[in-house]
């Protein structure tokens, strides 16, 4: 699986078409994901603080932008797929809205829209909407994802992880798995596990037996509740 996300997301890099917010503030603007199409309308990102993300895609990719604006990208293999971006900035605050046409219809999860967050740091990025999978980079915020029986997968890197990241399930409304990819261990990360009733946690290469991951007051802490299964994983 995560060699698959690997292939999947260089394979995204090359046929990239990119698009972004308006700059207008209140107002919502439609971008559609056209690979033979190359938009660009930046937002003013020094203004915003938080960052609202929902959809109906089967998967999206929330990564770190090298720029200071937002950007889209269409990386879904499936040509066959349609996606909308709308985008609505309130004060300081940005709705991101990725729409995927007949999206009840498809189980592809294959391909995915990337959504690239400017390089600054936010106060909170928030992930809610009925996504089947998730993947999330490193990005200089705290996070907050919302349980609708997804699958996620956080790829950090640990010297750069300064903020909360909180997955946030329930009982009733659990994540159906979680794989967690740490480039190395780190005194600096800690971790809160918890897995519904039945739940598993998988830590083949034994990352909590170093002690290193338990959580305490400091940060930055990243907080799964309520998933079906969770697994551990050091980079090499």
């Amino acid at each position: 699986m995560k060699n698959r996300m690997i292939l999947l997301f260089a394979a995204a890099i090359m046929i990239f078409a990119n698009s972004g917010c308006t700059a207008q503030a209140g107002v919502s603007s439609g971008v559609t994901l056209d690979r033979k199409e190359r938009t660009n309308y930046d937002i003013a990102a020094e203004n915003i603080h938080h960052v609202n993300i929902s959809g109906n895609a089967r998967s999206v990719i929330i990564r770190q932008s090298e720029n200071d604006y937002f950007e889209f990208y269409n990386g879904d293999l499936n040509t066959g797929h349609t996606y909308e971006v709308r985008c609505e900035e309130n004060g300081d605050t940005v709705d991101i809205n990725i729409l995927m046409e007949n999206a009840e219809d498809d189980n592809d999860v294959l391909g995915s829209p990337v959504i690239a967050i400017p390089q600054k740091e936010f106060e909170k990025i928030e992930v809610t909407g009925d996504f089947s999978h998730i993947s999330l980079y490193t990005i200089n915020a705290d996070v907050l994802v919302h349980a609708n029986k997804s699958f996620v997968y956080l790829d950090l890197e640990a010297d750069h992880l300064e903020h909360n990241i909180t997955l946030d399930g329930s009982e009733a409304d659990a994540f159906r798995g979680v794989s967690v990819y740490l480039d190395k261990l780190s005194n600096n990360v800690r971790m809160e596990l918890n897995v519904i009733q039945g739940g598993t946690i998988n830590d083949p290469q034994s990352m909590l037996k170093e002690n290193i991951l338990e959580s305490d007051s400091g940060k930055p802490v990243i907080s799964i509740n309520n998933t079906k299964e969770i697994n551990l994983y050091r980079k090499e």
